[in-house]
């Protein structure tokens, strides 16, 4: 087996040993303890270094540090391997025969008219359900655990068929909510519709981030029971005030007085171009700032031109993708995060940046509006408004105090609310409840 190591990786597996929980916490990990369960997820790194994906990485780690015997399968093909305590499954070969015969058998798992796809693509989720299949027999796994309902909450769906395994379903956006003004939701496709809603149907748990998902759940599932809302949470350790603003900027080599800063992926949904033209209104008034947008994607070069274009290149630092542990080093140097999003079911850099005591600025959409407090721990504005980014950011900048003490309340409010480890319990609680 191969084991994994990373740069940076002891410093963060230090950060992320458990505190001392409560009784009952505690209860919930012996429980559990030695229980397997198979995720099934796409999106998940075998290191906290692979940071676009950390989110359910920082989850299924601490399910493991908890006593989970963890397996995690991917629609990789790459030798099985141990990494942090886990077990990392692929799909092994490509042309398997016994892929072949789980299409035929699991086509009556699916919606009828979903079957008029790309035979190549029945064939690949039958492969995946069939490697999925093999792991929880082969563990005797009673949780299966898929991150998105679709591909990952068909694939153990079919899984499932003839395994005694209980379901959950953790959906995360791209996967419940849909905005065709921006070709937003895979299920825009009336395909991937009808499988979700059978997936999420037959799911024995459904885990959700925000009021936006699980609305958009219950209009699908009629057992509101089985529905669950629980926040993503951060550490609030590694994400924390303690490092002050002068220092981060000092280690970052960051000159300027004043920092707006932004962590997001450079696709259409999260509206990094509307950011971008708010920074012109933003500095003909604050010669002392300077903009750092961190992050990579197919947009990058578009929104690098953009800055060229309004004339504002001096002010701009394109950071490209920023390893793990640096990240809340960016977060203590800013002064303002700015999330402009225009779709966002849960914005986890908008609870790093309040764990991290920055007031916020995020657009009033998906989950962001259950996150950030109008007034109180930020602003919310709207979508696709840089007039009234800018506006919000100059108000923070020209009220640093009132600036500040919103940082602290938001600081408050991810301690009480998006705490990972609170999240962790949980979900140890829900299984626990699913096996007896």
């Amino acid at each position: 087996m191969q084991r994994v190591e990373t740069r940076g990786s002891q410093a963060y597996l230090a950060s992320k040993i458990p505190r001392n929980g409560s009784r009952a916490e505690m209860n919930h990990m012996r429980s559990t303890k030695g229980v397997s369960v198979v995720v099934v997820s796409g999106a998940v790194g075998k290191s906290p270094d692979h940071v676009q994906v950390s989110f359910i990485f920082d989850e299924i780690y601490r399910l493991s540090l908890g006593g989970m015997d963890v397996h995690v399968v991917s629609p990789t093909f790459e030798p099985t391997t141990k990494s942090f305590g886990m077990t990392f499954h692929s799909l092994g070969r490509r042309v398997q025969s016994i892929a072949m015969r789980a299409m035929v058998e699991n086509a009556h798992t699916y919606p009828a008219f979903s079957l008029l796809r790309n035979p190549a693509r029945l064939y690949w989720e039958s492969l995946y359900a069939a490697t999925a299949s093999s792991v929880l027999i082969e563990t005797r796994a009673q949780i299966i655990h898929a991150h998105f309902a679709y591909p990952e909450g068909l694939v153990a769906t079919l899984a499932r068929n003839h395994v005694k395994a209980r379901l959950v379903v953790t959906v995360h956006g791209y996967d419940i909510i849909s905005d065709p003004s921006i070709g937003y939701g895979a299920r825009l496709d009336r395909r991937v519709d009808a499988i979700t809603r059978e997936v999420l149907r037959g799911a024995d748990a459904i885990l959700t981030a925000s009021n936006a998902a699980y609305e958009e759940v219950l209009r699908i599932v009629s057992d509101r029971e089985k529905v669950r809302l629980i926040p993503n949470g951060v550490d609030l350790r590694r994400f924390s005030p303690s490092l002050g603003v002068q220092d981060a900027k000092s280690k970052l080599g960051i000159e300027s007085p004043r920092m707006v800063f932004s962590l997001r992926h450079h696709e259409p949904k999260y509206g990094l171009e509307y950011l971008i033209r708010a920074i012109p209104m933003v500095v003909a008034k604050a010669k002392d700032v300077v903009f750092v947008i961190g992050g990579d994607g197919p947009l990058r070069d578009f929104h690098e031109g953009l800055v060229a274009t309004l004339g504002v290149r001096d002010r701009v630092i394109f950071t490209g993708r920023i390893a793990q542990e640096l990240v809340p080093l960016y977060y203590s140097a800013s002064d303002i995060v700015v999330v402009p999003s225009v779709q966002e079911v849960f914005g986890l850099t908008v609870t790093e940046a309040m764990a991290c005591g920055k007031p916020v600025v995020a657009s009033n959409v998906g989950g962001i509006v259950d996150q950030v407090a109008d007034g109180v721990t930020g602003f919310t504005i709207p979508p696709k408004d840089p007039g009234a980014i800018a506006e919000r950011i100059l108000w923070l900048l020209e009220n640093e105090q009132r600036a500040r003490d919103m940082g602290a309340k938001g600081r408050s409010v991810a301690e009480r609310r998006f705490d990972i480890e609170e999240r962790i319990r949980r979900i140890l609680s829900l299984y626990k409840a699913l096996i007896e």
